[in-house]
């Protein structure tokens, strides 16, 4: 292409029509066509161009020209044909592959760009145009340019979606930044001027003035995080989100929160910095009110835990010394029997008191953070084994059976406290024990959990605790009635086995029903835990999976009965039918044929054994699975499930009961 500086003007015109065209067109049409031609020349915001890119020449015409250049035709060429020197540089380089695919083998243009007046006022223009043919069968172009920087005045704001984001952000009071980096400019817009009091001024026209002025009213100390901030997101592309403070020219202290990102060229260059400006003052001030509330609260809390530790401390002494001289009173023979007994009731109130204070004195440093627990690999079989161990006698002398079932992970490791874990266990065994029932049991078994998490659950058959007093369980100094009972206690226990374990990084919780138990656990994160337990998803909801299926339960008791069906009453696609002894449930498998047989751990009359030797000697029952509500395994039954069951645990029972008696089907087929 040439240089169109270079090329000779002829007194050819432009050649928007023909005269052949004209003089074919109606007398009306051919007036419309010259008025609408007069008013492309006449108009001030209006000119037209003819461009032959193969020998260079170009001709334009028209008031709009006049703003960009002197001369038309250079006008033209730094638009359009030339070295676009009058074309914003964003706008450039799409601007010359537009220009060279039209010269290819395009046949028509109509772009938009960003273009600057002789006076250094950005316009926008759209530029077309269109191909046509000389009589010597060269390729030229004839189109019109047209300013339409109006439309982007105040008073049409609401057509374009970048003034709607300038309409919001001058609503809330965001200003607007744009740091140039060819030339090192920032200029403000007029919201972040207000921010400090000022309005904006013929003075700060000047970026470099307005920055410096800008300047002044940054505090010193905040300036170099500023300045690297800034630094980081030009050279790094990191994000820029900084928050600082301004001084006010009424002197107060506004802080304001600065964000924006770095805009690349096309060679990936970085060219400016654009971004926001927001005054969070009010919402920093009450940040630094919430704060200096907080650090006054803990510093409340750490003397009052002061006090606290040295009271308890206080406490011990006098308590140390009525116990001792209650005892050597006690060895006295010459006190009679009722003198005794009021000595062991002092004896024994003073003991209670110095386990209060104990554990107050243990609530105290956990709540201080005093307490460090020391977190390291451990195996907790063999705590619990312990711990087992140590509680045999109060088991024994409650007559309370006490199991530990390891189930296979007697060689698993979980991060937590040593001394502090087997304190937590201690607590919930001991807890399981003194409020179980006589005869009952006790028994502890380790389970995975979801994403490599260990679980230990504590399982009593005790009275169990009722809905409305589970909220308050880890409550301290709350027994939840029990302080009436015969069962020594503090109440202090569980809220210590919670921040000892949460301060671990442990998880605990628990599930009761009133008069049938409860279980309370524990979880940790096995260090090295499995492959398989990594990818074990959360329990699934079985109840929803079950199929269409009959249920025959076979309880002792009533109260089982309505259980069951109030567990299982919202299982629309199971159907419940009770036998409330073993003989009725006997003549009800044969009749009914059931899909599963559920049986009660203690049916009146009739062992377990019993039962499933008659179910599974008959021909027309052999086949049906048998599931126990059972605490402990039983190899009379395919399926066990504890007497602390909930809809999950009863749905995972029937569920895998169900697939193994398909599966049964399937190879009896096979066998057939």
């Amino acid at each position: 292409m040439s240089n169109p500086a270079s090329s000779q003007p002829t007194a050819v015109g432009l050649n928007l029509a023909t005269p052949g065209e004209l003089e074919g067109l109606p007398p009306a049409q051919a007036l419309t066509q010259v008025q609408y031609l007069h008013g492309l020349l006449l108009s001030a915001t209006r000119g037209v161009w003819e461009w032959h890119p193969a020998s260079g020449v170009q001709r334009a015409t028209g008031n709009l020209w006049l703003q960009l250049h002197r001369d038309p035709e250079a006008a033209l060429a730094g638009v359009w044909t030339g070295d676009l020197a009058l074309v914003h540089s964003d706008d450039r380089d799409s601007l010359q592959s537009l220009r060279h695919r039209l010269c290819l083998q395009g046949n028509f243009v109509d772009t938009t760009i960003r273009a600057f007046a002789h006076n250094g006022q950005p316009l926008w223009l759209r530029l077309w145009g269109r191909a046509f043919t000389d009589s010597a069968g060269e390729r030229f172009f004839l189109g019109g340019c047209t300013d339409y920087s109006e439309s982007f005045s105040p008073r049409s704001l609401s057509y374009f979606s970048g003034e709607r984001i300038q309409c919001a952000l001058d609503a809330v009071g965001d200003g607007l930044w744009e740091w140039d980096l060819r030339v090192d400019e920032v200029v403000l817009d007029a919201a972040c001027w207000r921010m400090l009091g000022y309005t904006r001024g013929p003075e700060d026209s000047d970026a470099r003035t307005a920055l410096a002025r800008w300047k002044t009213h940054m505090q010193p100390d905040d300036y170099p995080e500023v300045k690297q901030a800034m630094e980081d997101n030009v050279r790094e592309q990191l994000p820029l989100d900084i928050e600082f403070r301004l001084r006010h020219r009424e002197g107060g202290v506004v802080w304001v929160r600065c964000r924006g990102n770095v805009q690349c060229s096309s060679g990936g260059q970085p060219i400016r910095v654009v971004g926001t400006l927001q005054d969070i003052t009010a919402g920093k001030k009450k940040q630094l009110r919430l704060e200096e509330e907080l650090r006054r609260l803990k510093q409340e809390n750490s003397e009052r835990n002061t006090l606290i530790s040295s009271l308890s401390h206080e406490l011990r002494t006098p308590l140390n010394a009525i116990l001792g001289y209650s005892q050597m009173v006690e060895l006295d023979q010459s006190l009679n029997p009722d003198q005794r007994l009021r000595l062991g009731e002092i004896r024994k109130a003073g003991q209670h008191m110095l386990h209060l204070v104990g554990d107050v004195l243990d609530l105290a440093r956990i709540d201080s953070r005093r307490l460090a627990p020391s977190i390291e690999p451990i195996q907790p079989a063999s705590l619990v084994a312990d711990c087992r161990q140590l509680l045999e006698p109060l088991a024994e002398t409650r007559k309370v059976s006490l199991t530990f079932e390891a189930l296979g992970w007697e060689r698993a490791y979980i991060l937590a406290d040593r001394v502090r874990f087997k304190q937590v266990v201690l607590n919930l065994m001991g807890n399981a024990i003194k409020y179980n029932r006589e005869n009952g049991r006790v028994v502890i078994s380790f389970a995975p959990q979801a994403e490599g998490w260990l679980r230990l659950s504590v399982l009593d058959t005790g009275c169990g605790i009722a809905a409305d007093k589970q909220a308050q369980v880890f409550e301290p100094f709350n027994r939840l009635g029990a302080e009436r009972g015969k069962i020594e206690g503090t109440g202090v226990g569980l809220a210590i086995a919670r921040q000892l374990t949460e301060a671990m990084g442990g998880r605990i919780g628990f599930d009761s029903e009133e008069g049938q138990g409860s279980v309370f656990w524990i979880e940790f994160m096995m260090n090295d835990a499995p492959h398989e337990v990594l990818q074990m998803a959360a329990r699934p909801d079985y109840a929803r999976m079950l199929p269409s299926c009959r249920v025959l339960y076979v309880a002792g008791r009533t109260s089982a009965a309505s259980r069951m069906r109030s567990v299982l009453a919202s299982v629309h696609q199971v159907e419940v039918q009770i036998a409330t002894d073993a003989m009725k449930g006997i003549f009800a498998a044969r009749t009914v044929r059931p899909d599963v047989i559920l049986l009660d751990g203690d049916l009146p009359g009739v062992s377990l054994q019993d039962f499933a030797a008659i179910i599974r000697g008959d021909s027309a029952t052999a086949h049906i699975p048998l599931l126990g509500i059972v605490d402990q395994r039983c190899r009379h039954v395919d399926v066990c499930v504890p007497t602390s069951y909930d809809l999950a645990s009863l749905s995972e029972g029937l569920r895998y009961s169900l697939s193994s008696r398909d599966a049964a089907g399937a190879g009896d087929q096979e066998n057939r």
